[in-house]
């Protein structure tokens, strides 16, 4: 038996967090969070839920862990980290394809580590019931590690904002609500910011070439909203689960036991769904020129 997955797979900074949360909101798919984090943040790090408990405390997590291992107590955190950073790198991509490319100990780590995550997300999909479960890690070599887990059925969403919007909000200085204000989200600079944006779609390309995957355009997320909906359910068409709709472009959200994302993870209520387009007049000519420079290519084929 499988365990269900949809995959937002994206660059940082592409609105992943409110379309998963979105999806979430009438308990038809469960939202995870990032779980490409897991290990490091959450159960060694004992970073807060989403439903605003520490890790170890929320009872969500612990009961996922009590079915998988026996508690969390009875697997080494460090060690699947170890695991995990021997494998999941971009760099590592062509091994995680074809694995004899990337020699005895990187086939050793990737074994132990697909194994660990096999129980999980059985585990998880246990917990949670007959319901599709959203993983918006969006890392490129995440999503490849999880194709080689038996047991996860991977769909793959592929999100795509414009790279002038992603390389603005990777500029601006957003506090991590788990450390309170002590620490704040990354940031990148447009050559970065525009580097990362077309490396990471390409792999996503690729991703999806023969495979059950569906490409949103955030921009057209955030002006008509089902079109989010519809896309998801032909991915999910074979399962029990219903993407919710938004007519008014309103959606109300509940608690969602989440591992990492932007601060959106952490709200409840009405929200509304809007067009985030300020970096029209905030973006500096220089900055949307070199942003330009590296996108534009992929950016007039994926921005459709």
């Amino acid at each position: 038996m499988t365990t269900p997955v949809l995959y937002l797979g994206a660059v940082g900074r592409s609105g992943t967090t409110l379309i998963e949360r979105s999806l979430s909101s009438e308990g038809h798919l469960v939202a995870l969070g990032e779980l490409c984090h897991l290990w490091e943040r959450s159960v060694l790090n004992n970073e807060p839920c989403g439903c605003g408990e520490p890790f170890a405390s929320c009872p969500f997590w612990t009961k996922v862990a009590d079915v998988a291992f026996g508690g969390w107590e009875r697997v080494d955190g460090a060690a699947v980290r170890a695991s995990q950073r021997a494998c999941d790198r971009n760099r590592f991509i062509p091994a995680l394809i074809w694995p004899r490319l990337g020699g005895a100990e990187f086939r050793r780590e990737l074994t132990e580590f697909t194994a660990t995550l096999d129980r999980l997300y059985a585990a998880i999909g246990e917990v949670a019931g007959d319901r599709v479960l959203i993983d918006s890690s969006k890392h490129p070599s995440y999503l490849f590690v999880l194709r080689r887990v038996a047991g996860v059925d991977m769909r793959l969403l592929h999100v795509v904002r414009d790279p002038r919007g992603v390389a603005h909000s990777w500029g601006k200085v957003v506090a991590r609500a788990e450390t309170k204000g002590n620490d704040d989200m990354e940031r990148l600079g447009p050559w970065r910011a525009g580097s990362r944006w077309t490396s990471h779609h390409l792999l996503f390309v690729a991703a999806s070439f023969r495979r059950r995957s569906a490409r949103l355009v955030y921009e057209n997320f955030s002006t008509r909203p089902d079109e989010l909906g519809e896309r998801v359910d032909e991915l999910i068409a074979d399962t029990p689960s219903r993407a919710p709709r938004w007519p008014d472009s309103s959606v109300a959200l509940s608690t969602d036991h989440t591992v990492s994302g932007n601060p959106v993870r952490f709200a409840t209520g009405s929200l509304k769904i809007r067009p985030d387009d300020a970096w029209r007049s905030a973006l500096s000519r220089p900055k949307r020129a070199v942003v330009d420079l590296l996108t534009l290519p992929l950016r007039l084929v994926l921005c459709r």
